[in-house]
């Protein structure tokens, strides 16, 4: 018997409608900024787009509990507590909104002479950041509605208006270019359509949650301090990410050459792109945790978390083992000559996402039941770690020290802590857990691998390679239908399937 979060297929399939939309508007959106505002105004664009995602860091993790929390009340069906949530969340997460618009403000003074932006472009910049400023000050403390159908698993809701905003923006910049716009118009149509995107989810929460409030009769002091207490640890989490992310490319700036960064960064994107394959996947295993430890379903965790993980490696095990395999023809073909030397970068951050992979469930289940601490300290040490080898390595090996680096403190974090952790927290013994995952994936693996040495000794060329990875990762997935997914569970699958020709059909 398994168990999945509820409205699991939903929340998956417009999960990867979104990752796919995303990625498709950046493809298509990418020449259209660029020869529209030039390289100096495409630049400013890309710098200001960065602050942002920085400045929303400001949240210290507030945002991240809201769902927890949410969910946790939901499942005692404790209406109060879940207004007091929405109310507590919103008006902490505004007094942070204001933070970073006073941090922002500093920003947008010094960014002309930071950047060295030309005098024609200066009031331009300035403005641009003001405007979204103006957006993460009403955006933070929305951000509380999306929360709240996070924690009630209605990602597809979130799914859902994220989409229309990103068609809406795509649409929105062509037009604003193609009329002579420029960076000022762009900012304003962007934070428009962003504003809409966050009405549209409150209008959502307020719907599933009769009687939400955000008055501040309705803040709970003492659920503040609960808050408080679990969102630093978030914060954690979320800054130590992003030294994990970020920081490899300047280490390699630093250490080998600036050439090399941008050698390093191909590789990384497709590493990364990979990450984003897991994350609709697995996400709603985090509130899915809060209702299970509200209710006291210890048997439901672990069969959750058995499931969970089976499912997130074999969405990144084929994929990973197609791009060590031909990750050189791969870089060719997508970029042409000159970027070789990201081929081994591929090769080992593959390898260290598949590691990741292997604890990415049990990691949010962890948030959701509120073992955020450890998690926090375990990825801050993964951090630290990664940044020590990458720089040592990278004197010795350049590019490839620095992937190394990564994939070292990729295994100790979550194959010495995280996997250990995680199997006693929940209560299931560490041999129960690795002996399903061998039992599932073992033989696809061995296929797989057999495939893919068969197809890099015919050293194939153009379009053939794209072939030869999607038959290395077909292989995988074929094997892994018989070894990794029960008879019962296979059923499943296909009556979802039938249900699903049945509705188009009529």
């Amino acid at each position: 018997m398994t168990t999945l979060p509820i409205r699991y297929r939903r929340n998956v399939l417009t999960g990867y409608l979104t990752t796919g939309v995303i990625a498709v508007a950046a493809l298509v959106t990418t020449p259209i900024l660029a020869r529209g505002l030039g390289p100096e105004g495409y630049g400013i664009w890309v710098l200001v787009a960065s602050f942002a995602l920085y400045l929303e860091l400001l949240e210290f993790g507030f945002g991240r509990a809201t769902p927890k929390f949410v969910a946790e009340y939901t499942a005692r069906g404790d209406e109060r507590g879940v207004r007091a949530t929405i109310a507590t969340a919103f008006w902490i997460l505004a007094a942070l909104g204001a933070l970073a618009v006073l941090v922002g403000v500093l920003i947008a003074a010094l960014f002309p002479s930071i950047f060295d932006v030309s005098s024609d472009l200066k009031s331009a910049a300035q403005l641009l950041v003001l405007l979204v400023l103006a957006d993460l000050a009403v955006s933070i403390p929305a951000d509380t509605f999306g929360g709240v159908l996070m924690g009630l698993q209605r990602f597809y809701l979130v799914n859902v208006t994220l989409i229309a905003v990103t068609i809406a923006e795509v649409i929105a910049w062509a037009t604003v270019l193609a009329l002579g716009g420029g960076l000022v118009a762009l900012g304003v149509v962007t934070v428009a359509l962003s504003l809409s995107g966050q009405f549209a989810r409150y209008v959502l929460a307020r719907r599933h949650v009769p009687g939400a409030s955000i008055s501040p009769r309705d803040v709970d002091r003492g659920m503040a301090r609960r808050f408080t207490a679990l969102s630093v640890w978030f914060f954690v989490l979320d800054m130590s990410k992003v030294v994990l992310v970020r920081l490899d490319t300047i280490v390699v700036g630093l250490v080998v050459n600036v050439a090399g960064a941008g050698i390093y960064a191909v590789g990384q994107r497709l590493t990364l792109a990979l990450e984003q394959l897991i994350e609709p996947l697995t996400k709603s295993f985090f509130p899915h945790s809060s209702t299970l430890t509200a209710t006291e379903d210890r048997d439901g965790l672990r069969r959750s978390l058995m499931l969970g993980t089976r499912l997130s490696l074999a969405i990144a095990a084929p994929i990973a083992l197609a791009l060590a395999c031909l990750a050189g023809p791969l870089l060719h073909l997508w970029l042409g000559a000159g970027f070789e030397d990201a081929a081994p970068v591929v090769v080992l951050l593959s390898a260290a996402v598949t590691v990741a992979a292997l604890t990415r469930t049990g990691l949010l289940m962890l948030q959701g039941a509120g073992h955020v601490r450890a998690p926090a300290l375990i990825t801050s040490g993964e951090a630290l770690l990664n940044l020590v080898l990458s720089v040592i390595l990278a004197q010795s090996m350049g590019l490839k020290g620095v992937a190394l680096g990564t994939l070292i403190a990729a295994v100790v974090a979550n194959l010495g802590c995280f996997y250990p952790y995680m199997c006693r927290q929940f209560g299931l013994p560490i041999r129960t857990l690795t002996a399903s995952l061998v039992r599932a994936h073992a033989p696809a693996l061995a296929l797989a691998g057999g495939a893919g040495a068969a197809i890099v000794s015919a050293d194939p060329g153009g379009v053939v390679v794209l072939a030869g990875a999607i038959a290395i990762a077909a292989t995988y997935v074929g094997a892994f239908w018989f070894t990794g997914v029960s008879p019962e569970e296979r059923h499943q699958i296909r009556n979802l399937i039938a249900r699903a020709r049945g509705r188009q059909e009529t």
